[in-house]
């Protein structure tokens, strides 16, 4: 087995490696942004130029038409919506583990080990399924949409890993974060409803909303300050993992790893495209 050393030094090199990297970019960006929020005739609102601005569409709810402002203020009730919806889905799956808890008293003990830990499998590659929100990747269905368009045109670093390698990390992460589940289920009782448990459940809603965020609305500002909320709350996680089964631990910490990487790839792409706000805009 891996020594806690060694588990310890994992996640601290993916961390000193995220605030290398994204550090220096950030008080740059935001020295820009800055200046842009001085120069606007309103204190609290930031006045973009047409060509920043151009994703910033407000889409009619009747008509669909898109109309474009240059003077954006913070839309504080989408950051309600983020934050009920993430919320409403950790209600949602904290109901269903109780259902199931209660269902596995009147099952076979190998019947409730293949039952849960479907119910893992199923929440570690598809947690969406409870999403308020959609949190759905952009399909090309052959009529290219226009958020179709905007997805496959974003510019991004020359060290972005190929688009195979996606699925395939994601994928084994999902394993992991299977077998990792399993194991914490079984060394505190063989109880759902227990804090690390939960933990990761409010991080797989955490990162749903992420995926409105970044994939849906393609606020590509936003998704830098909500991917700041996915890797802490992996990061929880695992702690909290290896706390009731070390073991445990060490099988999910590569996630937090890969989430390290990935937070710097979308740090970069924020700065390739525009710095766009942290904060969700509308317009004044």
């Amino acid at each position: 087995l891996i020594s806690p050393a060694i588990f310890a030094l994992v996640l601290a090199c993916s961390g000193v490696t995220a605030f290398r990297v994204g550090v220096p970019m950030a008080l740059r960006t935001s020295a820009s942004i800055s200046s842009l929020a001085r120069a606007g005739p309103r204190p609290r609102s930031l006045t973009f130029p047409a060509e920043k601005a151009r994703s910033r569409y407000i889409m009619s709810a009747s008509t669909g038409e898109e109309s474009v402002g240059s003077q954006l203020v913070v839309d504080y009730a989408q950051l309600g919506q983020y934050v009920w919806a993430t919320a409403a889905e950790v209600a949602l799956i904290t109901g269903a583990m109780f259902l199931l808890q209660t269902a596995c008293g009147y099952l076979p003990d190998i019947a409730s080990q293949v039952v849960v830990g479907a119910f893992f499998l199923v929440m570690s590659i598809k947690s969406r399924v409870f999403a308020i929100l959609d949190a759905s990747r952009p399909k090309d269905n052959g009529q290219e949409d226009k958020m179709t368009k905007i997805y496959t045109e974003i510019k991004r670093p020359s060290w972005s890993p190929p688009g195979i390698v996606f699925p395939i990390v994601w994928s084994t992460i999902g394993l992991l974060r299977t077998i990792s589940s399993y194991l914490v289920w079984d060394a505190m009782g063989r109880q759902l409803l227990v804090l690390p448990l939960i933990a990761m459940m409010v991080h797989l809603s955490i990162g749903d909303t992420w995926n409105f965020i970044n994939n849906q609305q393609q606020l590509r500002g936003t998704s830098v300050g909500g991917v700041a909320f996915v890797w802490t709350s992996a990061a929880t996680v695992v702690a909290l993992y290896y706390q009731a089964l070390p073991l445990a631990g060490m099988v999910l910490a590569p996630s937090v790893v890969w989430l390290s990487v990935a937070s710097c790839l979308i740090f970069s792409i924020w700065r390739l495209n525009g710095p766009d706000p942290i904060l969700p805009m509308k317009e004044a």
